[in-house]
């Protein structure tokens, strides 16, 4: 009996010394298992990536006070976690260091990288207290720093953490981490000597030297070539091979001629074309541009051909929201995007989207767009580049302060801007109809009262595509006074149902007579769409309190108001748009900086010149291009939009920017943990039996099995009690 006790406290011992010593190992070792359905607690792929590229040290400067309470202290073990995951990922060149920002020096050090203290409440001694910490972090990567300020929640981390990481390698290294050799392909036809542009002769001297000099700057990672195709045979060749358009001239006598001048990168399969743009002189004649802004271009592509390009074309053309307008303008996108990219304002009418931009935004246009610049936007595509449109089918005229005190009311008008040619080659088109949905948003009203705005449909569940990056993640994004997407091969579409007849045949919700499909299209695919419970009115003006839900004879269904046009495009335009060449004054000359007004393609600049067609025209796209479409331009207003980023809405549209940027990773990262599962139920009964389902059911289930475990228990011991008690009768 005594042997038989030893060894009982002996295990108790040992059991007690392994738990200490796992317990202690633990301590220093780190394991995760993460079972979640979509890893949304291990290391995302992209930022694997991102940390492949480094080839410099790269170190983080954690400033967050250990004893921070509740729930702070979660948020700083989330990303101590997650510094470790990055340390095991990447261990040559990758380390991190937790300063102690309650020290004088852990403050001056805080200050001086910029970082800002936040207010947090605590309990002390039975009282509430309030102090200012630091809960930041700083990214150091060569000269460069990157700021990853106010870490008070662990939404998001792992996003902010690995984009301050890729701006830091992408500030100091164009090509940090390709093992790839760039090709630098420069293609120029000797043809074009004949029309005396001015720098055309030293071409090939000075791209040699702008070569030499990024070369240097980026590892020797850049091949160079000079290409000088001469014959019609050549130079069709060679567009074949390079995807890029030539440019084409008429001599006085009419004979036509072409000629190539660009500059290709390759990557892998990414590629870069850079149009050498041949100027118009003020006094006439032809000229490239400085080699100064030819390099910044080069510059530009290889950041451009390696990450994503952190310019973004905005148009400004017709009467686009204003992103500098804080009230009713685009002011929160702007500032919600400027986080990671740069804004660049582009006229359409008068200038083409930049060549080292590869997304362009029109956000909410009240004009309609002249041929000149729907041309530039289909010519854009044409060459590969992305476009987010954001069109309102109808647009408010609020009266102004005179007006409403005589009494006038705003009004409701029909929006045309020309856009549906575009949109309905490449196989969409609006509906004239205001979606409205039972699944929308409440407010509440200064009265306490509660009032359901339905034409703001909250998009749950079903009504987010989780086969695309951009929205797989998200749930709950509002949006108001939107319209239905439909494909044009639709056959209601076709038909032009529930169209105005006022808008022509240039009007979004109207179809073209005689207007048929080519026959390449771009795949159409839904990214937002509305519940089961929505239906459809003719006006924002029919929409007020009076409404109370979907009428019985109403069409409920789900509707599109957010598509993804991915593929091959067709250009809406069977020739060329006569656009002109671009002028800019000569060294000495004075006059406006470089503009598209310029004498036109077909008359001579100067007495016995040649004249050069401006535009390098493309019937279709040389490679797949990705065009997002959502029926209202609300959703970038103060009135939808936190330019923090603290909503579903701000979520989707930086989802889809950089999605269409050529960063798929990104969004993809950025939704990580942000789905909420529920519950899906069919009817309101399913509801109430599910709601006291959980708070009876389940709790009587756990009583019913706890009282089958005791009397199980209960009946062993009666048992063993009574197999003792007759082995005492026999002994006796």
């Amino acid at each position: 009996m005594q042997t038989t006790r030893f060894y009982s406290r002996l295990n108790v011992f040992l059991g007690v010394l392994i738990l200490v010593l796992v317990n202690l190992v633990g301590t220093n070792a780190y394991l995760r298992l993460d079972l979640t359905h979509n890893n949304a607690y291990s290391l995302s792929q992209v930022s694997r990536e991102t940390l492949a590229r480094v080839e410099d040290p790269l170190r983080i400067k954690v400033f967050y006070n250990a004893e921070v309470p509740a729930p702070y202290n979660g948020v700083r073990q989330y990303l101590m976690d997650m510094l470790r995951e990055y340390d095991n990922a990447e261990g040559r060149y990758f380390s991190y260091e937790v300063i102690d920002p309650t020290t004088d020096a852990g403050k001056q050090e805080a200050q001086r990288y910029g970082l800002q203290q936040v207010e947090i409440q605590e309990i002390q001694s039975d009282q509430f207290a309030s102090r200012a910490v630091y809960l930041g972090a700083v990214v150091l990567y060569g000269n460069v720093v990157e700021r990853v300020d106010r870490i008070t929640s662990t939404d998001g981390l792992e996003y902010r953490l690995t984009t301050a990481m890729r701006s830091a390698i992408t500030q100091v290294d164009a090509l940090s981490g390709t093992s790839e050799q760039v090709a630098m392909d420069v293609l120029a036809s000797p043809t074009l000597g004949d029309l005396q542009i001015q720098g055309f002769q030293e071409l090939q001297t000075q791209m040699t030297a702008i070569h030499e000099r990024v070369n240097a700057d980026n590892y020797g990672r850049i091949d160079f070539a000079f290409h000088t195709p001469a014959t019609d045979s050549e130079i069709r060749q060679f567009a074949r091979e390079y995807g890029v358009e030539p440019v084409r001239w008429q001599t006085q006598d009419g004979a036509q001629h072409q000629g190539l001048l660009e500059i290709v990168l390759t990557l892998g399969d990414r590629v870069e074309r850079i149009p050498l743009q041949i100027y118009s002189g003020l006094f006439g004649g032809y000229s490239l541009g400085d080699p100064a802004d030819i390099e910044d271009s080069v510059r530009e592509g290889l950041r451009s051909l390696v990450s994503a390009n952190p310019r973004i074309a905005y148009s400004t053309t017709a009467g686009e929201k204003d992103p500098a307008d804080g009230q009713r303008g685009a002011a929160p996108f702007a500032q919600l995007v400027g986080e990671s990219y740069e804004l660049v304002n582009v006229n359409l009418d008068s200038d083409s989207v930049p060549a080292d931009i590869d997304t362009l935004v029109i956000n909410g246009p009240t004009e309609q767009y002249s041929d000149a610049a729907l041309y530039r936007i289909d010519q854009f595509v044409m060459r590969g580049g992305s476009v987010m449109m954001f069109v309102d089918r109808h647009v408010q005229n609020v009266p102004t302060r005179q007006q409403m005190a005589a009494g006038a009311q705003p009004t409701w008008d029909f929006n045309d801007t020309g856009l549906s040619r575009l949109l309905q080659t490449w196989g969409v088109r609006f509906t004239d109809q205001v979606v409205l949905d039972e699944e929308s948003y409440i407010a509440r009203q200064q009265s306490g009262a509660r009032q359901q705005l339905y034409q703001a449909p909250i998009i749950q569940s079903d009504g987010f595509n989780r086969d695309n990056v951009v929205t797989a993640g998200l749930e709950d994004v509002i949006v108001l006074n939107a319209t239905e997407i439909l494909p044009y091969a639709d056959t209601d579409a076709a038909a032009g149902s529930d169209t105005t007849a006022s808008d022509g045949a240039s009007g979004e919700g109207s179809s073209a007579d005689g207007f048929t499909l080519p026959d390449v299209v771009p795949d159409y695919v839904p990214l937002l769409s509305t519940s089961q419970k929505s239906w459809a009115v003719a006006s924002p003006s029919e929409v007020g309190p009076w409404i109370s839900g979907a009428p019985q004879d109403s069409d409920t269904a789900p509707r599109n108001v957010a598509v993804l046009l991915t593929g091959d495009f067709t250009s809406a335009f069977d020739q060329p748009v006569d656009l002109g060449l671009p002028s800019r004054p000569r060294d000495g000359e004075t006059g406006a900086a470089q503009s598209d007004v310029a004498p036109s393609a077909g008359t001579s600049t100067t007495a016995g010149a040649t004249s050069i067609a401006a535009d390098r025209y493309r019937a279709t796209s040389v490679e797949p291009a990705k065009v997002i479409v959502v029926s209202t331009s609300a959703l970038t207003t103060p009135q939808m939009l936190d330019p923090q980023n603290r909503t579903p809405n701000g979520t989707f549209l930086m989802n889809a920017v950089d999605y269409l940027n050529g960063a798929p990773g990104i969004a993809e990262l950025r939704s990580k943990g942000l789905g909420v599962a529920r519950l899906s139920v069919a009817n309101p009964a399913s509801r109430v039996v599910a709601r006291w389902g959980n708070t009876i059911l389940v709790p009587a289930l756990v009583l019913v099995v706890g009282l089958v475990v005791w009397s199980r228990r209960r009946a062993r011991a009666r048992r063993i009690q009574a197999m003792f008690d007759n082995t005492s009768e026999d002994a006796s």
